[in-house]
């Protein structure tokens, strides 16, 4: 069931709701005032607060402030318990980030109703927010490949080098692409070409760290972010990058493919490279001075 937090200076309240929330299935922590329910609530992360609002040296309207400008304790739903019947009580504690209210003396039945109702609330919204990040993590993702997609890379690229140039860090990016990748969808169909693409993810997966990131960056084009990676490990990342897939064979309704690449280099800092978008472009040019100087290679700019 749910973890709860009951913060209240009386320690009968506290035992009667205890009791109630207990016969319920839940685990209730107690806390005797507004600083011990804080750390309590940082600590143990609980599902649900209720909150006393009279109490010495820290009343439940600071508490309450205190938890909803904590990042760690800002989405726990909070539940204000007052003997107060003033309405401007009760308004200022909802003002204040409070979900709801329930005066003393409890009624059993108010007690648990208002708890289950925004325990399910809580339930619900943290489902919905799993789900948005799912969303978000498709919406980042090249629907072939698994790999991230070209808005996303650039996006991340953007505000990465704006990091490594502010701290002095070194970055590197990489592009590379399939060598006459056209032979492929025209002597076996773009079914097969798109096995080769799946392939070379794979492959590409499997070469790098889990710190930096892959991109399909379009077409039979990927790239690369490398960081705290200087020029010559870049270089020597891309390098076994191109042996592991010029050695892989990449099988298909009965046909063994060889696949190759070319691959162009560029790393920042260097005195010709000003921001992330002229870092992709000495990128692709040494990719292209790779398809020059006859493909299966890897070239780096050199400024």
């Amino acid at each position: 069931m749910a973890k709860i937090l009951i913060v209240d200076d009386s320690k009968l309240i506290a035992h009667v709701a205890k009791t109630m929330l207990t016969k319920k299935g839940h685990e209730v922590m107690l806390a005797q005032d507004g600083k011990a329910g804080l750390e309590a609530a940082k600590s143990g992360q609980p599902d649900i607060i209720l909150l006393d609002l009279i109490m010495p040296v820290m009343d439940g309207y600071e508490v309450c402030q205190h938890l909803k400008e904590d990042e760690t304790t800002q989405e726990i739903p909070i539940i204000m318990v007052t003997s107060k019947a003033e309405t401007s009580d009760k308004v200022k504690g909802l003002q204040m980030g409070a979900l709801d209210y329930v005066t003393k003396p409890f009624d059993e039945a108010e007690l648990i109703a208002r708890v289950n109702i925004h325990l399910k609330l809580r339930e619900l919204y943290q489902e919905v927010q799993e789900q948005n990040i799912l969303l978000q993590e498709m919406a980042n993702r090249d629907g072939l490949t698994g790999l991230y997609n070209h808005r996303y890379f650039h996006e991340q690229l953007s505000q990465d080098f704006l990091r490594a140039r502010r701290y002095h860090e070194t970055i590197s990016c990489v592009l590379l692409d399939i060598d006459f990748f056209k032979k492929f969808n025209d002597t076996y169909g773009h079914q097969t070409g798109d096995v080769v693409l799946r392939a070379l993810a794979e492959v590409i997966e499997r070469s790098i760290r889990e710190s930096d990131l892959a991109a399909r960056y379009g077409g039979e084009e990927f790239a690369l972010i490398m960081y705290h990676t200087d020029k010559a490990a870049a270089i020597e990342a891309a390098e076994r990058l191109r042996h592991m897939v010029e050695s892989h064979e990449v099988k298909d309704n009965g046909n063994v493919l060889q696949v190759t690449i070319s691959v162009g280099v560029a790393t920042f800092p260097h005195e010709t490279i000003h921001d992330a978008k002229e870092l992709i472009e000495f990128a692709d040019q040494a990719l292209y001075k790779a398809k020059d100087n006859g493909r299966n290679r890897v070239e780096a700019h050199e400024g």
